[in-house]
């Protein structure tokens, strides 16, 4: 705590049980400042930030506004004292659009007895033109990308003046374009006076973007202090407790495999498919042991085009898996050897009614027939796959037979990907993998997408994350407008030429989709 803190929280302690999620953390910030929280998952992140918004009271500690003593007793109270949240995972109402979604708790304008919608949808369009002019305000959140509900949940919090603005991971499903207006509204919003608590994973963005930080580590503060006196390893450092050895650092992406006269291995994956509303192309082929990256701004259709290849939207041409035709449909594609990790985890990756362990056994109902009605010896192998599966990807749970939903973000993510594990993956489509896990969960991901690609397996990544494709991808694939427009690999593979092309401007030849793709 200093004397220019506006707020100030001070040994903070929260049990749940036997389990202590806050350990007297210390937090401190500056009105105009912009003030990052790192830590790994799991290190009291959310914990700390559900009290600040009184959905959770502490057991111990204070909270200082402007040097007295408050209490924060619910959200309301919260939202009186001038604090607006943007958690990490999203709250919209589905068949709401912006507009109704940014209204929501608030008292509408009126015209006589009737609400005032003109007014109401000009408000929003107001705050929306600051941040999102691209976003559509009439249509229904359930319709919306990840990326565009990221951008409505945004406005809401901005719709009256505030002293605090916490974001939770808000960057984690836009493009870098999108990014950078966020990042250029958080600049404004601190201009004006208003302190923001920014929460990443992606330290390159905190380095940047951060006037201070606080680090947490098993519910404690471990360190703080001005971003310009430190690192993304003496970050990393302080998150581990462990030295910088989890730091994710770049690696050569792993070669295709070559036959013995070094021609490559003929294609596991080839499409010619026309899809999404343009009906646009996309033809291209990818090797065994290639991870293929797909990039574009939010609306280019990489999402569209996984979900075509996976067989859950439709689409018109040609998709051949070890050159032979799956059958329609996800199903179909699973027997093919296809795997499919989500984007969005919550809605369509995870079963929640369901256990951990019932989670990791989805995708292997069909090879185990007696899964299905659960005798005893059945239940043995799904506890037996998930104990093996579990340990493979250091899964943190709290026991096997718990809901996905008491998982943190990295071991929900873990799961999606082990649920593949012990079946022949011939293509592994991956939709932001890494979206919203810490540094130590996207490292361990990245080393399992690497032994899946050795393994002679095909795999087409579609990221938000410039440094992930640059680490991972043989070759990328930059999509704008729904149309492939560059092809690069070796030399041509650079952060500038991938930006320029996703942001349509003209390619040399050099980033033209080359014959062999064809």
């Amino acid at each position: 705590m200093t004397s220019t803190s506006f707020l100030a929280l001070g040994g903070l302690v929260k049990h749940f049980g036997a389990t202590k999620a806050l350990d007297s953390a210390d937090l401190a910030l500056s009105a105009g400042s912009v003030h990052a929280l790192v830590g790994e998952n799991g290190a009291g992140k959310s914990t700390l930030i559900k009290t600040l918004s009184g959905l959770y009271q502490p057991d111990a500690g204070t909270i200082r506004l402007d040097g007295a003593d408050i209490a924060i007793d619910g959200p309301r109270a919260a939202e009186a004292l001038g604090f607006r949240f943007i958690h990490q995972e999203l709250n919209l109402v589905p068949h709401f659009d912006a507009v109704g979604n940014a209204w929501i708790g608030r008292h509408h304008p009126r015209r006589g007895p009737f609400i005032d919608r003109r007014a109401m949808r000009a408000k929003v369009a107001e705050v929306a033109a600051r941040i999102a002019p691209d976003l559509p305000l009439d249509r229904p959140a359930a319709r919306l990308t990840p990326g565009q509900r990221q951008m409505a949940e945004i406005v809401r919090a901005l719709m009256e003046p505030c002293r605090l603005v916490v974001m939770d991971e808000p960057t984690s499903s836009l493009s870098e374009g999108e990014a950078e207006r966020l990042h250029a509204i958080v600049r404004q919003l601190s201009a004006e006076g208003c302190a923001v608590l920014f929460i990443s994973h992606r330290l390159d963005e905190v380095l940047d973007l951060c006037d201070s930080y606080t680090v947490l580590r098993n519910g404690r503060t471990v360190g703080f202090g001005a971003v310009a006196d430190t690192s993304r390893a003496g970050l990393v450092a302080m998150m581990s407790g462990a030295g910088s050895g989890n730091a994710a650092t770049p690696h050569p992406p792993a070669a295709p495999s070559t036959s013995p006269d070094g021609r490559g291995e003929k294609p596991v994956l080839a499409t010619d498919l026309a899809f999404g509303p343009g009906d646009s192309r996309f033809t291209f082929q990818a090797r065994p042991g290639e991870i293929v990256g797909l990039y574009g701004l939010v609306g280019s259709g990489r999402s569209s085009l996984l979900k075509t290849i996976w067989g859950a939207t439709p689409g018109r041409g040609l998709i051949a898996i070890n050159g032979q035709v799956p059958r329609q449909g996800p199903a179909g594609r699973i027997k093919a050897g296809v795997a499919y990790v989500p984007e969005d985890r919550r809605r369509e990756g995870l079963a929640n009614s369901l256990s951990i362990e019932r989670n990791l056994s989805l995708a292997h109902l069909s090879d185990f027939r007696a899964f299905a009605s659960l005798p005893v010896p059945a239940r043995s192998k799904i506890r037996q796959f998930a104990k093996a599966t579990g340990a493979r990807l250091r899964l943190v749970a709290a026991g096997p037979d718990r809901s996905p939903a008491t998982l943190s973000g990295g071991n929900q993510q873990k799961l999606l990907f082990g649920r593949w594990l012990g079946r022949p993956i011939r293509v592994l489509l991956v939709d932001e993998p890494t979206r919203g896990v810490d540094v130590g969960a996207k490292t361990e991901i990245h080393g399992e997408m690497r032994r899946i690609a050795a393994d002679g397996a095909a795999i087409l990544m579609a990221t938000s994350d410039i440094e992930e494709l640059l680490t991972l991808s043989t070759r990328v694939l930059v999509l704008h407008a729904g149309r492939l427009v560059a092809e690069l690999d070796g030399p041509s593979l650079t952060r500038a030429a991938v930006v320029a092309a996703a942001f349509g401007h003209a390619p040399d030849e050099q980033w033209l989709p080359s014959e062999r793709s064809a």
